[in-house]
């Protein structure tokens, strides 16, 4: 179909918008899947000239191939069958080399225009926060996510337009780049709207990868300076929202009172560290294989009232860790827990590498959005369960694609 390199980066432009606003992201999802797997089919070598050039990706996709054996694994030892669990693994392991075959045939110079489709999710997310925090400034019920996972998807979209600015797409570069910078103020003011506290923990690190981006590394101290300096300003920027400065003031006052008679407190901080308190001791008691499914974790923290882990309410309003690592190691097992430092380790290492000077300019900005999406998905599911959601994990499968297609070494004689 000729038209595929036009349909292709459209649609995975429309994947960060849907997953901000109207949802329907693992329809878009497996759209996407089937006309990539028809371009790996029908492209000049046919499908042998796709698992050849997949040859030199082989590292990443036996990584990516891991959750599916993981969760496989675990149901075997369990003798149970979950479903939903099975789709995420097939996701993960099949769907990313099929659309990394498919988004490697296809020339990067259309393959970057879904860079738009993030600039515009941006928008859109700081546009819908903007609407639901006025007139009364308060915290937004959003759409798709609650407040932290769409903040920190919010967070992301922000630094991956901010690393676009060293890509030229548009006929008139300067203004091009005047709406790039113009969309980074506009996407940080609702992030911080969200207030979220999650995301400011990976703050330093995306400023670190920009300044790697563009340059600044050469002088360490310098560099160093700088990224004090970059924190230090948006962390004043921040400061400046009375509602996010009570909220993390609260966050503190939380964490220290989360124990002894107080240790099943229904607040924000507390809650969470009973769930991790209670996925731990799930863990001590099924470390090989997990409990075979995250659909046995809400009974397990009912099973923990009695003994004081958890509170009433977090037993019966709350179904998972709020923390991907222990969900994995939960559900799952060692396994479980490897596969996931694969899914985040080896996206990571791979962009790191592209990541230096000797590589083309265009390619290096393609690693650092890389970089932060795998680095940034870790950080974020510190706190929060951002694999959640299918549509997450959609989400981060078709961006690694996306993004490990545009770092091709050979890209650059082709666009």
């Amino acid at each position: 179909m000729p038209s595929l390199p036009l349909i292709l980066p459209t649609l995975l432009g429309a994947m960060p918008i849907a997953a901000m606003t109207v949802g329907g992201g693992s329809a878009l999802f497996y759209v996407i899947l089937l006309f990539c797997l028809f371009r790996c089919l029908t492209r000049d070598g046919g499908l042998r000239a796709t698992l050849c050039v997949l040859k030199d990706y082989r590292v990443v996709i036996g990584a990516m191939a891991v959750p599916l054996c993981a969760i496989a694994l675990s149901q075997i030892a369990h003798g149970s069958l979950h479903g939903p669990s099975l789709e995420r693994g097939l996701r993960i392991s099949l769907g990313f080399p099929i659309m990394l075959g498919a988004l490697l045939s296809i020339p990067s110079a259309r393959l970057r225009n879904a860079y738009w489709g993030i600039a515009a999710a941006g928008w859109a997310a700081a546009g819908i926060v903007f609407w639901l925090a006025l007139p009364a400034w308060n915290r937004p019920a959003t759409p798709q996510y609650n407040a932290v996972g769409y903040g920190n998807l919010t967070l992301l979209w922000l630094f991956i337009t901010l690393y676009g600015l060293g890509w030229t797409l548009l006929r008139r570069p300067r203004l091009e780049k005047y709406f790039k910078t113009i969309t980074v103020v506009w996407v940080f003011a609702g992030f911080i709207l969200t207030q979220t506290r999650t995301g400011w923990m990976a703050i330093p690190l995306f400023l670190f990868v920009g300044m790697w981006l563009f340059g600044h590394m050469r002088r360490p101290l310098r560099a160093f300076g700088l990224l004090v300096a970059g924190v230090a300003v948006l962390v004043a920027l921040g400061a400046t929202n009375d509602a996010l400065r009570n909220r993390v003031q609260q966050g503190v006052h939380e964490l220290r009172e989360c124990h002894g008679a107080n240790a099943t407190a229904d607040t924000s901080v507390c809650i969470r560290l009973q769930l991790w308190r209670a996925s731990l001791e799930m863990i001590e008691a099924e470390p090989a294989f997990g409990l075979g499914s995250p659909a046995r974790f809400a009974p397990e923290l009912q099973a923990r009232v009695a003994s004081g882990v958890v509170s009433p309410f977090v037993a019966k309003d709350f179904g998972e860790p709020h923390n991907d690592m222990l969900h994995m190691l939960s559900s799952y097992g060692i396994a479980g827990g490897l596969a996931l430092i694969l899914l985040y380790a080896a996206p990571a290492c791979f962009f790191l590498r592209r990541l230096t000077m000797a590589n083309a300019p265009e390619i290096r900005v393609a690693a650092a959005m890389g970089t932060a999406v795998s680095v940034g998905f870790a950080i974020f599911g510190l706190t929060e369960l951002m694999f959640r959601s299918m549509q997450n994990v959609s989400l981060y499968v078709t961006l690694l694609a996306w993004l490990i297609a545009l770092c091709h070494e050979n890209r650059r004689e082709r666009a």
